[in-house]
Parts: structure tokens; sequence; C-alpha cells
């Protein structure tokens, strides 16, 4: 018998299962390995959000080594998909931006997706949005993390 525990923890295994099999669909259309368009997809995604990635958080989202992610950002800039810039006060922090033909090219994907996605949450509340934040970010805490050190 299902609880609403067991479906709750079901519909989060089936979005992290959905998220990943987005992550290769887009890495796919930019004619790119999983692990490069997983992040291309992280550094586009934190340019939209107004926090740009460094290579080190690049590191953690995708789960390399910080010699794997020079490597990726090396094949990302060979590409013409992302550049580093120094933006920061003292000029030490490298902030990683993907290119116009980036953004030209992923577009179209995104879009797909856009409006579906933009009316999945217009059903729902504030309110219903806000449990459901909580919910995600508490669980989040809850699973093992490569900043924890722990094995």
């Amino acid at each position: 018998m299902e609880t609403a525990t067991t479906s709750a923890l079901q519909a989060l295994r089936l979005y992290a299962v959905r998220y990943q099999e987005s992550a290769h669909l887009l890495a796919r259309f930019m004619n790119l390995p999983t692990t490069d368009g997983t992040a291309l997809g992280e550094v586009i995604w934190a340019e939209r959000e107004g926090s740009p990635l460094t290579p080190a958080a690049l590191s953690q989202r995708v789960g390399l080594t910080s010699g794997a992610t020079t490597a990726l950002i090396n094949r990302l800039e060979d590409r013409g998909f992302v550049t580093r810039s120094r933006e920061s006060r003292d000029r030490r922090t490298v902030t990683l931006r993907a290119t116009e033909a980036a953004h030209e090219r992923i577009e179209p994907f995104l879009r797909r997706s856009s409006a579906a996605l933009e009316a999945a949450l217009a059903d729902y509340d504030s309110e219903t949005l806000t449990v459901v934040t909580d919910f995600l970010v508490r669980f989040a805490a809850v699973l093992p993390a490569a900043s924890d050190g722990k094995q």
C-alpha cells in the first residue's frame, strides 16, 4: 500500500530522473558530451538568475575535480560557448559566462519547455509554491553533497 510519504518520495525520484533526462537531451541538442552540456546548462541557469558561476562552483555542480572542470571549460571555450572573465572588484575571481552564440543556439531548446513550465506553475498559488519550495529545499539539504566531504 502506497502512503503519502512513499508517493512524495516517488515523485521526487521521478523529478530527479526527468531532470537528468532533460540534461542529456540538452547535451545532445547542443552536440556536446553529457557533462559538457550539463555544465553549459548550469552556466546559463546561473547567469539568468543573476549569479554567474565560478569554475569552483561549476565543479561542485557537475561533480568534477578542479582539473577536470578546467578541461571541460576549455572545451566549451574552444566550441565558442563559454568565456572566462574577471568581474569582481579585485579582479581575482573568474566568472563563467555563456557566449551570445551559446544563448542563440540553446534558445529553441529552452523555448520548447518554457511555456509548459510556466503553465504548470500558474496552476498553483504563491502559498502552495512556497510550501513546495520549502519541502524541496529541506529534502535537498538531507541528501549528501560533495561539499560535505563525507563518503
